[in-house]
């Protein structure tokens, strides 16, 4: 009997080859995108769970309440960590992270390399964090000062397929460190990586002699400043919330007496990070659940979509075949045989679209990175309870579109069959035809819009003014990404040689300023205590602040509202001077720029006043609005030139630079990135966004349209007699394009009514992420729902013209 029911199935595939093919070419279109899918949703819920201790493992947040300003870090001040066990029983052990990025050498050669994740950590981390060892001794080798760990991919960077055990390393021409051991480098689903780990009691080594005991106090002394990230190991069976509620006292036991009663922390899961910490200084950007929702959702519609137009097909394909059920029923079969009959035949239709779906999923797999940045580990092998999962989505799939069509045709009554009421004109009159149609071009309207909207977000951020001249402006780091910076107290001899440095460069007539600063416009800043007259460091006022070169607000463009700009002619300005915003002025209560001048600030250590009042401008990125800030002349904070070149003969302006740089510093590699192009990168994961919705549009249209394309050749099947006669009455070509179009259309301006509220809501949600947005305009849904009648038509114009210009002779022959 099965093997009968394969044959007839073979029959029906050859017989209704563009039906068959419509149908295997979108359900493996929609298996693919839709097993893509599950594994990024798993992929994303994986995060942090490979460590063997994870059960037990939490990261110290650190909790800020300032006046007008409270916020959690991922840092917390260094000093905290080691009290921790001592005070809390609970808490087996913790370990630091510091990471930075610096310039590593190998001695005896000119090659050098920029380490983005050089992590220095504690001598606890083997025994918080347990990592694979691959090499050597991890654990012994942070105990031994000047030690290095690698992780196998920086161990194959660094020295090729040589052994690497016992090889020096130079970080910012210090050291040497010495290859201790070697451990597997982190998957790529956990919430930080690392190039390197060095031991932290390193941290000052690699800086320079005059800012090293400056460093060593931070470490063992501040315990305002959020310098390393805290993990913490707690005992077997113990509870985090019974430490995190007794956190407050420990801070005001051990915290700092002027703020101790604004800090507090909090334990937060380790597994949990990925998904759920809303703290800022993530090193890995985290996800959004409900982003991840939708994203699966998509999916699934996308697989709806494929389903849909196997039902509408199949039901369709089985109005002609009822003189065959009709013949069957009479020879005594019942329903349940031809049922199961019509399931064989889709089973079999939809198995090699099941294989090559798996096939393609491996394949895409690679792409993932374009969309998300990341690539999930995946192999089939390794991940049995996904392929049985595969099995069970393909399984309920071939189910949902073939029970319907099967109990449609099994339901036929043979006498109705013979007598042709059971023929129907095949163009999905019923209701559920005409709802499945309408939910696939429901999905891709909305699909469209948002895509559409999303583009023209991130179109806005990019060109927003940001109050400030970005054009042709080169961000060269000076150090490695280091916080130490902030606590530097500078060096005659580096300022000497900054100086020189820029009066080097601009000898070249192609460039046209050079500043330095601890950060660039656009690009934030670190958080301060501020006090003033009426204002003290207990009322917890804490602004942004940037320390800037004299020469930073002209190459900028800031405009000066009141007072004046730096001046090294003053002399003190370097001591004593601060410019601030207009924000800054509200936030002082200062009342207007020009009461502003001459009042007194206190940041920190640093007594000053205010020297001159800027115009605001974006100090960070537009998801946030415009925020007080405060410069100041602190050159042993500087990190950063800003070096304004013309827009022609570039290449040869950056060589010039490169060459210029190596003589001056040769310590450190080169890098340079132009400012607009950092700035733009703050949107990276909204353009990403942007692209997978862009991609989920043309697929959802696609597919839609796939689904039209074989529905309109069977509509022109099953009416050719009635196009033929209708052409004899005098019908032109027309009005029967118009008469086989016009009932489709129909449905798909029902789906953009429907879509359009739906894409509104959900978009103006998303919108509401950012400080300044768009404003969602009535025209991108109807340019997205013209977009979809355009392309609905010329899918269904194909068959429809072609059918208007058949011989109606011919068409009246055909039975």
């Amino acid at each position: 009997m099965l093997r009968n029911y394969i044959r007839i199935a073979f029959r029906q595939i050859r017989k209704n080859k563009l039906f068959s093919f419509v149908n295997f070419a979108g359900l493996t279109l929609g298996l693919t995108f839709c097993f893509l899918t599950f594994i990024w949703y798993r992929f994303e819920h994986s995060y942090d769970r490979h460590y063997p201790t994870t059960d037990r493992l939490y990261r110290l947040n650190y909790e800020l309440n300032f006046t007008g300003s409270a916020f959690t870090i991922t840092r917390s001040p260094a000093p905290f960590a080691p009290m921790l066990p001592n005070y809390f029983p609970e808490i087996e052990q913790t370990t630091r992270f510091y990471p930075r990025s610096i310039s590593v050498r190998i001695p005896g050669q000119d090659q050098g390399f920029e380490v983005e994740n050089a992590f220095f950590a504690d001598s606890t981390t083997m025994q918080v964090f347990g990592f694979e060892t691959l090499q050597g001794d991890p654990d012994r080798a942070l105990h031994t000062p000047f030690s290095i760990v690698l992780t196998d991919k920086t161990a194959l960077r660094f020295f090729g397929k040589e052994d690497c055990m016992g090889k020096q390393l130079m970080l910012a021409n210090q050291g040497p460190f010495t290859v201790g051991g070697v451990i597997r480098s982190l998957p790529e689903n956990a919430h930080f990586t690392f190039d390197f780990l060095a031991p932290f009691r390193n941290i000052a080594d690699v800086e320079p002699d005059f800012a090293r005991e400056g460093i060593v106090d931070v470490i063992q002394n501040n315990k305002l400043a959020s310098y390393a990230t805290t993990y913490v190991l707690l005992k077997k069976g113990a509870k985090a919330s019974s430490v995190n509620a007794r956190f407050k006292d420990f801070v005001l036991k051990n915290g700092m007496k002027e703020v101790r009663d604004k800090q507090n922390f909090a334990l937060f899961p380790v597994r949990d990070i990925h998904l759920q910490s809303t703290a800022e200084g993530e090193v890995v950007p985290t996800a959004n659940p409900d982003f991840l929702q939708i994203f699966s959702l998509i999916g699934v519609l996308i697989l709806a979509i494929a389903v849909v137009n196997f039902v509408n097909l199949s039901t369709a394909a089985q109005l002609s075949r009822a003189k065959e059920v009709g013949v069957r029923k009479v020879l005594g079969s019942q329903s349940w045989q031809i049922v199961r009959q019509l399931l064989t035949e889709t089973f079999l239709l939809g198995l090699p679209a099941f294989l090559l779906a798996l096939l393609l999923t491996k394949q895409f797999l690679g792409q993932m990175e374009t969309f998300f940045g990341r690539k999930p580990d995946f192999s089939f092998v390794q991940n049995a309870e996904m392929l049985l999962l595969f099995l069970g989505v393909f399984t309920m799939a071939c189910l949902l579109a073939g029970v319907y069509p099967a109990v449609f045709a099994s339901r036929f009554k043979a006498t109705d069959i013979f007598r042709g009421k059971a023929s129907g004109k095949g163009q999905g009159g019923n209701w559920l035809t005409q709802g499945l149609i309408t939910l696939q071009f429901t999905v891709a309207v909305a699909l469209l819009a948002g895509a559409g909207i999303v583009l023209r977000q991130i179109d806005y951020l990019k060109n927003r003014p940001l109050g400030f001249n970005r054009d042709m402006t080169l961000a060269v780091p000076l150090f490695s990404q280091n916080m130490n910076n902030l606590f530097s107290p500078g060096d005659q001899q580096l300022r000497n040689r900054t100086n020189a440095f820029e009066e080097k460069l601009l000898q070249n007539p192609s460039i046209k300023a050079v500043t330095l600063a601890s950060n660039l416009p656009g690009m934030g800043g670190a958080r301060h205590p501020i006090a003033t007259e009426k204002i003290r460091i207990e009322d917890g006022i804490v602004l942004p602040g940037i320390s800037v070169d004299y020469d930073f607000i002209k190459t900028f463009d800031l405009k000066i509202v009141a007072g004046r700009d730096f001046d090294k002619t003053y002399g003190t300005d370097h001591l004593e001077g601060f410019i601030i915003n207009n924000e800054a002025v509200k936030a002082l209560h200062f009342g207007s720029p020009q009461a502003a001048i001459g009042q007194n600030i206190q940041r920190g250590g640093k007594k000053g006043r205010v020297v001159g009042v800027v115009n605001d401008f974006h100090s960070e990125n537009l998801r946030t609005g415009l925020s007080p800030l405060f410069m100041e002349v602190s050159p042993g904070t500087f990190s950063q030139f800003g070096i304004k070149i013309s827009s022609t003969n570039t290449p040869a302006t950056l060589a010039y630079v490169e060459k210029t740089w190596k003589e001056f510093f040769p310590e450190k590699v080169f890098q340079h990135r132009f400012l607009d192009e950092s700035l733009a990168d703050s949107y990276r994961e909204e353009s990403r966004f942007a692209s997978l919705i862009g991609l989920f549009a043309g697929v959802a249209i696609f597919l839609s349209c796939f689904g039209l394309f074989g529905m309109i050749a069977f509509v022109v099947r099953q009416r050719t007699k009635e196009i033929g006669i209708r052409k004899v009455l005098g019908a032109s070509v027309g009005s029967v394009v118009t008469l086989l179009s016009a009932d489709f259309i129909k449905l798909i301006l029902v789906a953009i009514f429907i879509a359009s509220p739906i894409a509104y809501f959900f978009l103006n949600k998303w919108l509401d992420n950012f400080a300044y947005h768009i404003t969602i305009q009535w025209w991108i849904f109807v340019v997205a729902g013209l977009v979809a009648i355009i392309v609905a038509l010329i899918t269904i114009s194909f068959h429809s013209i072609k059918a208007a210009l058949a011989n109606p002779v011919k068409s009246l022959k055909t039975e």
